[in-house]
């Protein structure tokens, strides 16, 4: 059972300048890519980056993700979604010692990306993206759901509580003092996307059938889902068949930023790590 974080480096390590502060996450040390069983590394990065840089990154895309960025109407969410994937690519390289070019992905049902053609390096990986924030998951063990969320200060979470809690979570969400529930609404919102994320049901899984932990008192943890008939009633056949065999943690990924990761087992040790462009 996971007790704490390691970061990899002291609490007093220095951060680049545009991360905000978070003792979690320091920089890579010499073999920064080598993944022990039963270990979960988190890396965090921006992807609002030089246009040299992003050009290095968007010539690691396929055709499809290509395609994908050229969707976006602003061109900010463009070059965010090709920097994002053109760092995943970078860093799944680190662990499968080959070139980012060689990276070659395809996508769930529901649109979880994943390796392509490496059954014999298995590696289990997420992403999430907010504004100038993206952060990665990568296990070669466990499932993992990673989500990454913005505090926006315009944000209705009083009402996105009510569409994404069960009857008992939004209850428990209106009984908490006012000054607690912007905070319990993260915390149960990036931990249920987190979960979906991790099964590979993305969006089309309704957040009201998985019921989560929430309050500033309660460590984070999955306490019930349901999946749909057909895959039967509690069960995750793919990543674990109840709650019980799920682990959640929260992320501290600076001032203005919430997230988590679900995890589908027992992880001995995750460790933080900062992206840096010259990787």
């Amino acid at each position: 059972m996971l007790s704490c974080y390691e970061s990899g480096m002291s609490d007093n390590h220095s951060l680049s300048p545009s991360f905000s502060p978070s003792s979690f996450f320091g920089n890579v040390p010499e073999g920064g890519n080598f993944l022990p069983a039963g270990h979960i590394h988190v890396w965090r990065a921006i992807v609002d980056i030089p246009v040299a840089r992003l050009q290095v990154y968007q010539e690691t895309l396929s055709p499809d993700e290509q395609e994908r960025a050229q969707r976006f109407r602003s061109s900010t969410h463009r070059r965010r979604f090709a920097a994002a994937r053109g760092i995943l690519r970078h860093i799944l390289a680190r662990y499968l010692r080959t070139s980012p070019r060689d990276i070659r992905l395809q996508s769930g049902p529901f649109g979880k990306p994943l390796l392509q053609d490496l059954a014999d390096q298995p590696l289990h990986f997420n992403v999430s993206h907010s504004q100038q924030l993206a952060v990665f998951a990568v296990s070669r063990d466990f499932a993992v759901g990673i989500d990454l969320e913005e505090d926006r200060g315009s944000l209705d979470y009083a009402g996105l509580a009510e569409r994404i809690c069960n009857p008992e979570e939004l209850a428990t969400f209106q009984e908490l003092p006012q000054a607690e529930q912007r905070a319990a609404f993260f915390r149960c919102w990036t931990r249920k996307e987190a979960f979906v994320k991790a099964i590979g049901k993305g969006f089309s899984f309704p957040l009201r059938n998985v019921k989560v932990s929430f309050t500033a008192d309660e460590p984070p943890r999955i306490l019930n889902f349901l999946l749909e008939p057909r895959s039967g009633r509690g069960q995750a056949s793919e990543t674990g068949s109840s709650s019980d065999d799920w682990s959640l943690f929260n992320l501290p990924l600076g001032q203005g930023f919430w997230g988590a990761l679900a995890v589908a087992g027992k992880p001995s040790l995750i460790r933080g790590w900062d992206y840096q462009l010259e990787d």
